[in-house]
């Protein structure tokens, strides 16, 4: 599998739960008119989720663009299902990539503080994938949908001459780019 590969299932995979649950209300509203009234939320619940998961994946996968910001980040961290608390104001796709790798290592919920080209994670319950990690520090490991995001920043990080450091504590991660 390739990059591009990964990158398309990973996408698909994030988008596949908002989209499942917008066509099911609309079948559901086929079958029962009576549903119409109480699926207005959940049209609208997934449509914000789709439209704020799609909004950050154009930015990180695709071209720089002035809409990188807290804002983006913040509608993103809203679609999870685990708490993340953040704080910086990204302005780049090597940021946006540096926070999509730090919501890989989070576990049951944590936050994330960026500041310039480094990312402290912190949580209860980091996690720990030893591929993951090797894939981050640049090690040639298979291309898996579970790495896109180390994967990623491992390829912007190349393409503007930094190395991705990993300095793990009891409850924090810190990822810099020199």
């Amino acid at each position: 599998m390739t990059l591009t590969e990964a990158i398309i299932v990973r996408i698909s995979h994030d988008l596949a739960g908002a989209i499942g649950a917008f066509a099911n209300t609309v079948d559901l509203m086929k079958m029962d008119a009576s549903f119409i009234g109480e699926s207005v939320d959940l049209l609208d619940t997934s449509s914000h989720q789709l439209t704020a998961r799609l909004a950050f994946f154009r930015s990180l996968f695709g071209a720089e663009t002035k809409s990188i910001d807290a804002a983006l980040v913040g509608r993103y961290l809203d679609t999870l299902a685990i708490p993340v608390k953040f704080e910086g104001a990204p302005n780049s796709r090597l940021q946006l990539a540096l926070i999509a790798v730090g919501l890989e290592l989070i576990g049951v919920g944590g936050s994330l503080k960026l500041t310039d080209k480094t990312l402290v994670v912190s949580g209860e319950e980091l996690h720990h994938d030893p591929v993951f990690v090797q894939a981050l520090l640049g090690t040639n490991v298979p291309c898996d949908p579970k790495l896109v995001m180390a994967l990623w920043l491992v390829e912007i990080a190349k393409e503007q001459g930094l190395i991705i450091r990993l300095e793990a504590g009891e409850n924090t991660i810190t990822l810099s780019l020199t």
